[in-house]
Order: structure tokens, then C-alpha cells, then sequence
């Protein structure tokens, strides 16, 4: 990803000299997005849109250890006011970082995860399902809650990433309160750039006590071209095995992707998604999806979020700086 450099490197004078710079960068998007039966009074089709831009600020000793912050400003589609988020901070030295604050948590950062998310603004029903009770923590776009707090560690040697999280979602109290506690993560990946396998755990996901959750993924890369990949969830709470089965082929400027979900839950159906990308240039391009949710309607309460029903579709533009 390109950077907007805003100050040059800078050289202090003295015995230890450090290298210092702060620089922009994130992405815009926006198109249509189409949500079957959105809710009572709503629109199915809106133009939905994103502006992200992270401000990182980097200064590094002449010993070869690095220092960083990062805030980010990020405005979507119907939000009132733009805002900067909580900030994260890091240090890292020969292969290993240590972040604490907003931290990029191990379950979330764990390769392979993703991967089967398609249209312009990266969506599947096949990411890790969480039930109406709660999720995991990430790197949070847009919140300051001022007692939410992580430490997160990272090691990478070779084609190998390791991963260990820990966030208390209220540092300030001695009692989180009944049924919060503290999540703790683990992830591993590992690559040699034809075949790649991912692993992850997590304990008291989203800060709810005994909402464990697991990941296994591997994939491989044929011809340089194409991927096929196979993920597995242990959905914590929901109590609930889930398999996503992806691939995606390249040919020209354009990638097409395709995914199936199932998810052992009583009255799901099978969750599927096609979708394609076009791209105009480095950092440009523009995506479509079109896919359908475990269900058509909520079974019931405490089985899925709305977000895992129905219908959906997008078409639009993304464009990276």
C-alpha cells in the first residue's frame, strides 16, 4: 500500500540518532448494497460507503528497534460524525512486536480467516459465526471506550507467525461484572507460498465468559493463479461446527471467487456466495457479490443475528492510498 508521506525522515543528533516519520494511508469505497428484507421501513438497496485513513507515526533507533502509534479516522454511510479511534502502540525488534492499547487481537490476525470475503466491501457468511451473545475482539475502527485494554505479541521467523493476545475490556475496575471476562488468544500460521495452514484459539471471546471459539484453515495456490481453501470453525457459544469450503482463479485483470458455508445448527441451510473483482490498476478496483445466508428468516432467538440471513448483494469501487 502506497503512503502519503507527510514529515521525512529526521535525524537527531546525539549518541543514539533515530529515524522518525508519520505517514497516511487507507482506502474510500462506495457503491450499492442490497440487503433482502433490511427491516420494517427500511430500504433493501442504499448506497453505502466508506472512508478509512490511518495515521501511523514510526521512529526507529539506530540500534534497530522500532517505535509506533496508530489512530484511525473512519466514516461510513449513515454515521452522524467522524471521529479518531482509540490509538495503538508497538515496538518491535528482529522479528518480534509488542502492541498494547487498540491491539490487532490473534484471532482476528490469524492468516486464512478472511479469505473467503468477496464484493467491493469484503463480506461472507462464512467468516466465523458468532450467535446473537457475542463475538471476538479486533482492532476496533471507530471506539474510545476508556477502559478497554490489549497486549499483543507477535514473533515471525521465517515462513512461521506466531500470535498471542490478551484484552481486559475494563482496566479500571477491580469486578468486570457477572458473565465479562477477560479474553485471552493464540494463532499460528505458516506459508511457503504454494501451501499455507493457520490455527487459532480463543478464550472468553468478546470479553464473554466461557465463549471459547477455534479455527483451522489450510489452502493451496496452484499455477499462480488460483486457491483453494478449507476453514474451520468451532463457533464458541453457539455450540455450533462450522466448514467453509473457497476458491478464487485469476485470469487477465479480472479474479472470481465463489464460496460454500455450513454450519451445524438445526434449520440452517448451506450459506453460498459468487463474486468477481476487475482491477483498473494497483489499488483500484471494482467488485460484485451476490450471496445467500444461512436462512431466509431468524429460527429463532439466539440462533443467528440478522446479519446471517437472506439474501445480499453489492457491486461498487475500491480504491486504496
Amino acid at each position: 500500500m502506497k503512503k502519503l508521506l507527510l514529515a521525512s525522515t529526521m535525524l537527531v543528533a546525539g549518541a543514539g540518532m533515530a529515524a522518525a516519520d508519520i505517514s497516511l494511508n487507507g482506502y474510500g469505497r462506495f457503491g450499492l448494497q442490497y440487503v433482502e428484507d433490511r427491516g420494517v421501513g427500511l430500504e433493501d438497496t442504499i448506497i453505502s460507503s466508506r472512508l478509512r485513513i490511518n495515521i501511523v507515526g514510526t521512529t526507529e533507533t539506530d540500534q534497530g528497534v522500532t517505535f509506533g502509534a496508530k489512530m484511525r479516522m473512519q466514516w461510513d454511510d449513515g454515521n452522524t460524525s467522524t471521529a479518531g479511534n482509540a490509538a495503538q502502540f508497538w515496538t518491535s525488534y528482529n522479528g518480534v512486536t509488542v502492541s498494547v492499547g487498540n491491539v490487532d487481537t490473534a484471532f482476528d490476525s490469524v492468516a486464512l480467516t478472511y479469505d473467503s470475503e468477496m464484493g467491493y466491501e469484503a463480506s461472507s457468511f462464512g467468516d466465523a459465526v458468532a450467535s446473537n451473545v457475542g463475538t471476538f475482539y479486533a482492532y476496533n475502527s471507530k471506539s474510545q471506550d476508556p477502559g478497554y485494554n490489549g497486549i499483543a505479541v507477535t514473533y515471525s521467523i521465517s515462513d512461521i507467525n506466531l500470535y498471542a493476545s490478551y484484552v481486559d475490556p475494563n482496566q479500571y475496575v477491580t469486578d468486570l461484572g457477572v458473565g465479562v471476562e477477560e479474553e485471552f488468544g493464540i494463532a499460528a500460521d505458516w506459508s511457503n507460498g504454494m501451501i499455507t495452514v493457520a490455527a487459532s484459539y480463543v478464550e472468553n471471546a468478546g470479553g464473554y465468559k466461557d465463549n471459547d471459539l477455534g479455527f483451522v484453515g489450510a489452502a493451496y495456490k496452484f499455477n499462480d493463479a488460483g486457491t483453494v481453501g478449507i476453514n474451520w470453525y468451532d463457533n464458541g457459544l453457539l455450540d455450533a461446527d462450522q466448514v467453509t469450503l473457497y476458491g478464487n482463479y485469476t485470469f487477465g485483470a479480472t479474479t472470481v471467487r465463489a464460496y460454500l458455508s455450513d454450519i451445524d445448527v438445526s434449520g440452517a441451510d448451506v450459506a453460498y456466495g459468487i463474486g468477481a473483482d476487475y482491477a483498473f490498476a494497483e489499488g483500484v478496483k471494482i467488485s460484485g457479490s451476490i450471496q445467500q445466508g444461512f436462512a431466509d428468516t431468524n429460527p429463532g432467538a439466539g440462533i443467528y443475528s440478522n446479519e446471517l440471513i437472506g439474501m445480499r448483494a453489492d457491486v461498487g469501487v475500491r480504491f486504496d492510498f
